[in-house]
């Protein structure tokens, strides 16, 4: 971690983007709901389960994250992003498979699951770009200012829901 600070300094656009990219796949993590579909409703409260599985899902991912070197030079900005995506899609997979509350079905999908669905995308796609772009700083450079970002993610209502580790990673985004 202490490396990853330093890195940051140096490299400011580059960990911003992966901060963006981590925040988005937790809190895509944070999102998911208890999947399971027992139908053991009066024993286990469907909230707090999905609550309680995608903080799981949501610190793994995080866990993932923090464990990226980030790059020092453009030759390991595409892969570091790439790797970046790739943890945000499982994170994205894994919440998908959980099941929320069927009261909280549709907030959770508008405000959370599909915006963070469609960050991934748009996270593979400017991968694609930064891969394009090689080492070619001049390339890169216009790269980093048109970054997905999880500004379409409801943030206050994932603290509402009760997970607010992943609206806080989420937040420093922007």
């Amino acid at each position: 971690m202490t490396r990853s600070r330093s890195s940051r300094s140096r490299v400011p656009a580059v960990r911003t983007v992966l901060v963006a990219l981590a925040a988005a796949a937790s809190l895509t993590a944070c999102s998911g709901g208890g999947g399971g579909g027992e139908p053991a409703e009066e024993q286990v409260d469907p909230k707090q389960a999905y609550v309680e599985a995608a903080t799981e899902i949501c610190t793994s991912a995080d866990e993932d994250f923090a464990a990226l070197t980030p790059p020092t030079t453009p030759e390991q900005f595409s892969p570091y992003v790439q790797e970046t995506i790739g943890i945000a899609d499982r994170a994205r997979a894994q919440l998908a498979e959980l099941t929320p509350p069927e009261q909280d079905r549709a907030d959770l999908q508008s405000k959370v699951l599909t915006p963070f669905a469609a960050l991934v995308e748009q996270g593979k796609a400017w991968s694609a770009q930064v891969t394009a772009a090689g080492a070619d700083q001049a390339k890169l450079l216009p790269l980093l200012g048109s970054r997905p970002t999880s500004a379409g993610i409801d943030k206050e209502y994932l603290r509402s829901y009760g997970l607010e580790s992943c609206a806080d990673a989420i937040a420093q985004v922007g």
